[in-house]
């Protein structure tokens, strides 16, 4: 199964294409794009990740990733 990180940024590319993972990385200050799917999650680049969310995503599109992940599971 996909590590939280891998499922946001897929997410996101689906959403926003390049461009928005582009700024997740520059907003956050974590290069997703290093993260495999099998690599765990490290605490402190999860924690800044997701507080870089709501600036870059809609309510409805947090929402709906919100869902995507808890179906996903931990």
């Amino acid at each position: 199964m996909a590590n939280r990180i891998s499922r946001i940024t897929s997410y996101v590319e689906k959403r926003k294409l390049g461009f928005g993972v582009a700024r997740l990385i520059m907003m956050s200050g974590v290069n997703v794009r290093g993260f495999g799917p099998n690599d765990p999650d490290p605490p402190e680049a999860l924690r800044r990740l997701e507080q870089t969310l709501p600036q870059l995503l809609t309510t409805q599109e947090l929402q709906e990733l919100a869902h995507l992940l808890s179906e996903a599971g931990p």
